[in-house]
């Protein structure tokens, strides 16, 4: 029988997912979807860098503190260590499942469909291969406008798309944190909530990844964010 409090961060987590899931659902294609030189892409990419480095550092100190702050002393020892257990799990198994998948990322399908490049080849360099093929393509060759900041992070992010790295942190912190937090609030998780959301929408829009990876992610994130409470129980105890 489930506690209270597993049945709140159960509901939470399905919150999680449905949007993803309704997306891949409808097999809807986000990506290219709005002008990627407009306001809303501008915003899009804003939000994915609070899921990455160096930004996703800040966000995840902001977040801590307004969570420590609202939780008792003797549950921010649980709170860190379920975070930081769950993020060190993250960056393992995303890099070990990208390489595993070798699946395209979007965009770069979009540019071998266009004749840009070979995708077989674009994947058969490294990463500094990845980057001078794309430094080549002129802007005004390319079958859409880019703002400058999502031109350099296309070029920045070469590697394969499954599982998204930014959704695993997203949900991850955001998990981590609302389990210790249900108790004892609600407004903070829901807060988490709607920006875990909108960091995997902006990967879509911004043709990083599938809806599929999203979806997956958001999955995988639950799951680790539970395996690391239970070894934080274990290890600090239930009180």
């Amino acid at each position: 029988m489930l506690s209270p409090s597993a049945r709140v961060f159960l509901g939470y987590w399905l919150a999680l997912l449905l949007p993803p899931l309704i997306i891949w659902l409808s097999s809807a294609s986000l990506f290219p979807l709005i002008e990627l030189n407009g306001v809303v892409a501008q915003l899009a990419f804003a939000i994915t860098m609070t899921g990455t480095r160096p930004w996703g550092l800040l966000t995840t100190v902001v977040v801590l503190t307004l969570a420590c702050c609202l939780l008792p002393a003797t549950k921010r020892g649980k709170l860190l260590s379920c975070v930081l257990i769950a993020v060190a799990l993250n960056v393992v198994l995303s890099h070990l499942l990208k390489a595993l998948f070798a699946e395209p990322r979007p965009y770069v399908e979009y540019l071998a469909q266009a004749g840009l490049l070979d995708l077989t080849q674009f994947y058969a360099f490294d990463r500094q291969g990845r980057l001078a093929i794309l430094q080549q393509l002129q802007p005004a060759v390319l079958p859409l406008q880019l703002a400058p900041d999502i031109l350099r992070h296309w070029q920045a992010e070469t590697g394969y798309a499954f599982p998204s790295g930014h959704t695993l942190f997203s949900c991850s912190l955001s998990l981590s944190c609302s389990l210790c937090l249900l108790p004892h609030n609600r407004w903070l998780p829901l807060l988490l909530l709607l920006w875990a959301w909108l960091v995997g929408l902006s990967r879509l829009l911004l043709g990083m990844h599938w809806s599929q990876d999203i979806l997956a992610s958001a999955v995988l994130a639950g799951v680790l964010v539970m395996v690391s409470y239970i070894v934080t129980l274990r290890w600090l105890g239930k009180e």
